[in-house]
Protein backbone atom coordinates (compact mmCIF):
# COMPACT_ATOMS: atom_id res chain seq x y z
CA UNK A 1 0.00 0.00 0.00
CA UNK A 2 1.45 3.37 -1.17
CA UNK A 3 0.96 6.85 1.11
CA UNK A 4 -1.53 7.82 -1.19
CA UNK A 5 -4.04 4.55 -0.62
CA UNK A 6 -3.42 5.12 2.94
CA UNK A 7 -4.61 8.47 2.83
CA UNK A 8 -7.49 7.50 1.31
CA UNK A 9 -8.10 4.57 3.78
CA UNK A 10 -7.30 7.09 7.26
CA UNK A 11 -10.03 9.49 5.45
CA UNK A 12 -12.79 6.78 5.29
CA UNK A 13 -12.23 5.49 8.53
CA UNK A 14 -12.53 9.30 10.15
CA UNK A 15 -16.01 9.56 8.40
CA UNK A 16 -16.27 6.44 10.11
CA UNK A 17 -15.45 7.25 13.17
CA UNK A 18 -17.12 10.21 13.53
CA UNK A 19 -20.34 8.49 12.59
CA UNK A 20 -19.58 5.84 15.86
CA UNK A 21 -18.69 8.91 17.99
CA UNK A 22 -22.47 10.50 17.13
CA UNK A 23 -24.04 7.26 18.64
CA UNK A 24 -21.72 6.90 21.46
CA UNK A 25 -22.65 10.66 22.62
CA UNK A 26 -26.30 9.41 21.82
CA UNK A 27 -25.70 6.32 24.35
CA UNK A 28 -23.79 8.56 26.65
CA UNK A 29 -26.47 11.33 26.89
CA UNK A 30 -29.25 8.06 27.52
CA UNK A 31 -26.93 6.83 30.38
CA UNK A 32 -26.67 10.52 31.81
CA UNK A 33 -30.92 10.58 31.77
CA UNK A 34 -31.12 7.35 33.82
CA UNK A 35 -28.51 8.27 36.69
CA UNK A 36 -30.93 11.03 37.66
CA UNK A 37 -33.45 10.65 39.59
CA UNK A 38 -36.22 9.03 38.09
CA UNK A 39 -38.50 12.39 38.83
CA UNK A 40 -36.25 14.22 36.37
CA UNK A 41 -36.08 11.84 33.95
CA UNK A 42 -37.59 13.13 30.38
CA UNK A 43 -38.96 9.95 28.78
CA UNK A 44 -39.82 11.39 25.14
CA UNK A 45 -36.02 12.79 25.52
CA UNK A 46 -34.85 9.83 26.15
CA UNK A 47 -36.58 7.56 23.53
CA UNK A 48 -35.23 10.39 20.72
CA UNK A 49 -31.85 9.25 21.82
CA UNK A 50 -32.67 5.72 21.74
CA UNK A 51 -33.98 6.09 18.03
CA UNK A 52 -31.60 8.70 17.17
CA UNK A 53 -28.76 6.06 18.58
CA UNK A 54 -30.16 3.13 16.86
CA UNK A 55 -30.64 5.11 13.55
CA UNK A 56 -26.54 6.45 13.14
CA UNK A 57 -25.28 2.98 14.11
CA UNK A 58 -27.52 1.76 11.02
CA UNK A 59 -26.15 4.22 8.92
CA UNK A 60 -22.94 3.49 10.25
CA UNK A 61 -23.24 0.00 9.25
CA UNK A 62 -24.62 0.68 5.93
CA UNK A 63 -21.76 2.54 5.28
CA UNK A 64 -19.45 0.44 6.39
CA UNK A 65 -20.67 -3.14 4.64
CA UNK A 66 -21.05 -0.90 1.51
CA UNK A 67 -17.45 0.25 1.64
CA UNK A 68 -15.88 -3.15 3.06
CA UNK A 69 -17.83 -5.08 -0.30
CA UNK A 70 -16.30 -3.01 -2.81
CA UNK A 71 -13.03 -3.38 -1.41
CA UNK A 72 -13.81 -7.05 -1.09
CA UNK A 73 -14.59 -7.17 -4.68
CA UNK A 74 -11.84 -5.13 -6.07
CA UNK A 75 -9.54 -7.40 -3.92
CA UNK A 76 -10.72 -10.09 -6.06
CA UNK A 77 -11.84 -11.89 -3.27
CA UNK A 78 -14.39 -14.93 -4.40
CA UNK A 79 -18.00 -14.00 -4.26
CA UNK A 80 -19.07 -17.32 -3.27
CA UNK A 81 -17.14 -16.59 -0.67
CA UNK A 82 -18.30 -13.23 0.58
CA UNK A 83 -21.68 -14.28 -0.23
CA UNK A 84 -21.32 -17.26 2.37
CA UNK A 85 -20.12 -15.27 4.88
CA UNK A 86 -22.06 -12.35 4.16
CA UNK A 87 -25.47 -14.01 4.05
CA UNK A 88 -25.86 -15.33 8.11
CA UNK A 89 -24.68 -11.37 8.85
CA UNK A 90 -27.02 -9.76 6.63
CA UNK A 91 -30.28 -11.94 7.80
CA UNK A 92 -29.21 -10.98 11.58
CA UNK A 93 -29.42 -7.04 10.67
CA UNK A 94 -32.44 -7.54 9.35
CA UNK A 95 -34.30 -9.02 12.00
CA UNK A 96 -33.68 -6.65 14.12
Amino acid sequence: MNAEEAKIINLKNKHLIFRLNRAIGQIEAIKRDLSNDQEEQDCVKTFNQLKASINALKKFGQIYMSEHLDECLEQGVDKEEISKNLKPILNGIFKL
